[in-house]
């Protein structure tokens, strides 16, 4: 075998070096932020429960004391595992291909996501309980415990040193979407109880003693934690300032097409009603008006949310502002 052969087998051995050592440190890092979510949804699960007990003794009265041994198994298991973990793998976030690991990013878009959405829906519901009179401690204790872990991660994702550099505006974006998306139907959900009500009136039905008032305010209260989340990612987060192609089809598709889809669909059933009531008087008018409420609050509210981002979108890249024309 030639010298020249020779060089350029260990050549090429060299250069399949580091493609091997890519590979392996993508797969382990996969491994280890897996771990790390599952261990930190294990640990978070168990000190909400605890909490829930601790401040609500019906709670603790009903749940047994296999109940209880799973909660501290969950605390006092995942919990320091979760620790050392997070300790072990933040120490290595300073190495510049951990923070340029796409694994990185996805971690703390999953758990972002995740904390996100049991801590707006555990707090509006317990929300919607006041509403109706009741009081459940121990639900609010589960949303702390979740905005905790989202606070957290968070920070994380700011951070001017370890922050990811792929995906970091992915939960950003995907926060100001589910926002919107909440804050939306809880405000179709609000005017559409109380445009309801009010047409039960006009067509000569008693509301008194029917706490017509709940429902409307119940959606209130849901649309308010999806304005506030909204908010959080789309003006303190810089959601709206953010370019990206992942961010423009979010735009696109739930500030353009949905928000047009929603008014469209409910200009439609109010003027099927409409015609219903013209053409066909012989059916009941309760039941002929029943979905109107709602399709005028869907048509007026889809219509706002649908002008606002067609404006935002009139801003952005070329692509953009094609795309949410033709949507």
């Amino acid at each position: 075998m030639s010298a020249a052969g020779t060089s350029a087998q260990g050549a090429g051995a060299q250069r399949s070096i580091p493609q091997g050592s890519s590979a392996q440190g993508t797969v382990r890092r996969l491994i280890v932020f897996i771990l790390l979510f599952a261990l930190v949804v294990i640990a978070a699960i168990g000190v909400a429960g605890l909490l829930g007990r601790l401040v609500d003794s019906g709670a603790a009265l009903a749940g047994g004391s296999d109940d209880l041994a799973l909660l501290l198994a969950y605390t006092l298991i995942g919990g320091p595992l979760a620790a050392l973990l997070w300790w072990f793998t933040w120490r290595r976030l300073d190495e510049d291909a951990e923070r340029a690991s796409i694994a990185w990013g996805l971690y703390l878009t999953a758990m972002l996501t995740l904390a996100l959405i049991v801590t707006t829906v555990v707090l509006a519901g317990v929300l919607a309980a006041l509403v109706d009179g009741r009081w459940e401690p121990a639900d609010l204790a589960n949303a702390v415990v979740w905005a905790l872990v989202w606070v957290w991660h968070a920070w994380m994702l700011r951070h001017p040193s370890k922050a990811p550099r792929r995906m970091a505006a992915v939960p950003v974006v995907l926060g100001a979407a589910y926002g919107l998306v909440v804050g939306a139907i809880g405000a179709i959900g609000a005017a559409g109880g109380i445009l309801d009500t009010a047409i039960d009136v006009a067509g000569g039905r008693s509301t008194v003693g029917t706490g017509w008032w709940v429902a409307p305010l119940q959606s209130l209260a849901w649309a308010l934690v999806g304005a506030a989340a909204w908010w959080i990612h789309w003006v303190l987060g810089g959601a709206s300032r953010t370019r990206t192609a992942f961010a423009g089809v979010a735009l696109v598709l739930v500030g353009v097409l949905a928000a047009a889809a929603a008014a469209l669909g409910g200009l439609g059933t109010a003027l099927f009603v409409g015609l219903r009531l013209a053409f066909d008087p012989g059916d009941l008018f309760a039941a002929v008006v029943q979905p109107l409420g709602t399709a005028v609050a869907a048509a007026l509210i889809g219509a706002a949310v649908w002008r606002v981002h067609a404006g935002i979108a009139a801003t952005r890249s070329p692509a953009v502002r094609r795309a949410a024309t033709l949507a």
